[in-house]
């Protein structure tokens, strides 16, 4: 059995706890406020908790201190993973994988998720969620049957099916979407691939002017088990890694949205690369590694500076240890660029870091940070994309 398998869990009853959760009768959320809801002074961090079954909301304080808003709330599903938020902050889609739903969860004046969120029917097994630039569409993975499934977001935040899309592959995973949306990137991942697994592609789709998707497009090669995908904010770089060569794969995007390998792809990464994260500026990559003793590069949270070309040189103090080394398990990054943040699955903690001079990290005081929660997975943290009114560090 592959190492990602260990790690990975499998779906149970989720068919049966879908049924039920459907058949409840959950409030409405409310009407959407006419503009977004501010965040405390720093922002906030979410992160979704597979294990115990919740969301987190975090408070960002002065030199990336985190605090627990209020308890964790209940998604009404099982093994949330995914989470997106539209872009004034207001509104926040959590998957559950092994319910086959999706939590719609209005956020409150000082930025926790409410209780009591809407439940919506996904595809089998949902595992990642985007939302489009403009906010008017929520595009969610559905990795046991193949699918993307595209959602007209309203003026309250309801989500409606547009349809859904056939992937070229099995098991698809998460989705990034060029910074002008029209396109949608796709990478592929299942658990029991290893080092000798054939190669996975990334698909690209055309958005339509709807939202609905054109068809899928294979439009490069890369390694086996594929679990994360980022765009640079310019739209210029898309980075993929691959958890079994355990490497990140860059590309540069062409007009017609073609991606073409940067000078040096794919780049040695460390043992299970997940999730990852470009800074604002586009100056900056993160990277989620399991920080294991005889990891060969060693891991925790890798930082690469990107060159002009799209290439990757690793930061100055990479990798940034985490605690009793443990895997990370998803990253994110502040609006401003100032902080990021890793969820640390084995240990149900956040790590914190200020983000310096040349993409080096420092830690935040106290850090890592419980999260309340249990066993945050793949995709499982967020900041809200709101700039938060700024504090002196």
């Amino acid at each position: 059995m592959s190492s990602v398998s260990i790690r990975l869990s499998t779906r149970v009853g989720g068919a049966v706890l879908a049924a039920a959760l459907l058949a409840v009768p959950f409030p409405a959320p409310a009407q959407a406020v006419a503009g977004p809801v501010l965040p405390p002074s720093g922002g906030v961090v979410y992160v979704t908790n597979a294990g115990s079954g919740n969301v987190s909301s975090l408070a960002i304080g002065p030199r990336a201190t985190l605090k627990l808003l209020d308890k964790p709330v209940s998604t009404g599903g099982e093994t949330p993973r995914g989470i997106a938020l539209t872009p004034d902050g207001a509104t926040a889609y959590v998957v559950n994988s092994d319910s086959d739903t999706l939590s719609v969860f209005r956020v409150g004046a000082q930025g926790a998720l409410q209780p009591n969120p809407r439940i919506v029917k996904t595809g089998d097994e949902p595992w990642g969620a985007t939302i489009s630039p403009n906010g008017r569409t929520l595009y969610v993975t559905n990795t046991a049957d193949a699918t993307i499934s595209a959602y007209r977001i309203g003026l309250d935040g309801t989500p409606t099916k547009l349809g859904d899309f056939k992937t070229t592959s099995d098991h698809p995973k998460q989705t990034v979407l060029s910074p002008d949306g029209r396109f949608l990137y796709l990478s592929y991942a299942d658990a029991d691939e290893t080092e000798d697994s054939p190669p996975r592609v990334i698909t690209r789709f055309a958005v339509r002017f709807d939202g609905t998707l054109g068809p899928a497009q294979d439009v490069a090669k890369v390694g086996p088990a594929n679990y994360g995908i980022a765009i640079s904010p310019d739209g210029a770089f898309v980075y993929v890694t691959s958890v079994e060569p355990q490497n990140v794969w860059g590309f540069r995007r062409g007009a017609d949205g073609s991606l073409t390998p940067v000078p040096g792809s794919p780049f040695p990464a460390a043992e299970f690369p997940v999730g990852l994260k470009v800074t604002p500026d586009g100056q900056h990559l993160y990277v989620a590694g399991n920080d294991s003793d005889t990891d060969s590069p060693p891991g925790g949270l890798l930082g690469f500076t990107i060159l002009a070309d799209g290439s990757l040189r690793p930061t100055a103090d990479s990798p940034a240890p985490t605690p009793d080394h443990a895997e990370v398990a998803a990253v994110a990054i502040t609006p401003d660029g100032r902080d990021v943040f890793a969820a640390i699955r084995d240990t149900n903690e956040v790590s914190a870091f200020e983000i310096g001079s040349g993409g080096t990290l420092k830690e935040a005081p106290e850090s890592p940070f419980l999260t309340g929660g249990e066993s945050p997975r793949s995709q499982s943290i967020a900041v809200r994309p709101v700039l938060a009114s700024t504090t002196p560090r």
